[in-house]
């Protein structure tokens, strides 16, 4: 989607993503298709439920068991991912592209300490020996910004605090200089403060290690600290995506723009934020034309009926939507209300 001179680091091009369920057969991702490259950050922006943490695991197919790739191509450098062996694929995952997630307690296993799970993936990936990679273990929480590391290299997650859990959790992730870092939600469970260090630590470790990072969120302040580009998807589609700066001064899509007017902002005394009606569907009863249609406010028969596609409005900027235009004509009358 993006013009760039250098050979993008993974590239995926419509990708389905399908779950086996009690209820029936719920289609996560419908036709995802986007690319990254080397020492950028993607944001993949949406609501819960949208389906940016499925498209972000199916690329190094860490899905759940009832969940398949029901078509599409991913493609890692030269490795067609989806060709790959189990073995092949061990060695790329945790090596080459890395994974932060949301909640580490859940992540951490809570019977070995933060050294033995760190020192396990060095042992594994890099083939070190149980001393060398200690102290490259030692070496990571400390450069995390984890203090006394030789004494919390062998505590328990439990005995961490939050911040701390997760800057382990980065520094396990980091442990092999991984090519593609995959960030979902890494700051959502912890407070404003540490959530800005942790955002500032990452920013760094990826000038320093040169990695690229896919940045899953649903908190638009959040891109606008973190990513160079973003796509935005609602139901399983995307339905933006262009560069940062673009998503924020000019918005094509009503959910892109109903996600940026719910952003309080400090520079307005009295502001009235603009909130998205309804929640987002049951995935199994989606509407059957545009999945937005049934939330959004320029919505009309044509929108229920049929999908549109999604199309280059300009260059490098795409928006899936019927009505941009009578969307423009709103926003406009908002910032003259504003005035």
């Amino acid at each position: 989607m993006l013009n760039n001179n250098e050979k993008p680091l993974l590239k995926v091009e419509n990708l389905h993503v399908h779950f086996k369920t009690e209820d029936g057969i719920i289609k996560a991702v419908n036709g995802v298709s986007f690319e990254l490259y080397p020492g950028e950050t993607l944001a993949i922006v949406g609501e819960s439920g949208s389906g940016k943490t499925v498209t972000a695991l199916s690329t190094i197919r860490l899905l759940d068991e009832n969940g398949w790739i029901e078509e599409g191509k991913i493609q890692y450098k030269d490795n067609d991912v989806l060709s790959l062996s189990d073995n092949q694929l061990r060695k790329i995952r945790g090596k080459e592209i890395s994974m932060i997630f949301q909640e580490p307690m859940t992540a951490l296993n809570p019977v070995f300490t933060i050294g033995d799970q760190i020192i396990e993936s060095l042992e594994l990936h890099l083939d070190m020996n149980k001393q060398e990679a200690r102290r490259k273990a030692i070496d990571l929480l400390r450069k995390v910004g984890i203090p006394e590391p030789e004494r919390r290299i062998d505590q328990y997650p439990h005995e961490l605090s939050g911040g701390m859990r997760q800057r382990a959790m980065i520094a396990m992730a980091l442990s092999c200089n991984p090519s593609i870092l995959i960030a979902d939600e890494p700051t959502t469970a912890l407070d404003v403060t540490i959530q800005a260090q942790i955002l500032e630590l990452m920013k760094d470790l990826q000038k320093e290690f040169q990695m690229s990072i896919i940045f899953i969120t649903h908190d638009l302040g959040v891109v606008a600290e973190m990513a160079d580009r973003a796509i935005v998807m609602y139901g399983g589609e995307v339905v933006e995506a262009a560069d940062i700066i673009t998503i924020f001064k000019k918005p094509r899509h009503p959910y892109t723009w109903g996600l940026m007017n719910s952003i309080p902002r400090i520079d307005k005394d009295e502001e009235r934020l603009l909130s998205i009606p309804g929640v987002v569907p049951n995935p199994l009863n989606f509407p059957k034309g545009c999945k937005f249609s049934n939330r959004c406010f320029f919505a009309d028969e044509k929108c229920v009926e049929e999908n549109p596609n999604l199309e280059e409005i300009e260059e490098n900027h795409f928006s899936r939507c019927w009505h941009i235009d009578r969307m423009l004509r709103e926003m406009h009358k908002v910032k003259e209300g504003e005035r």
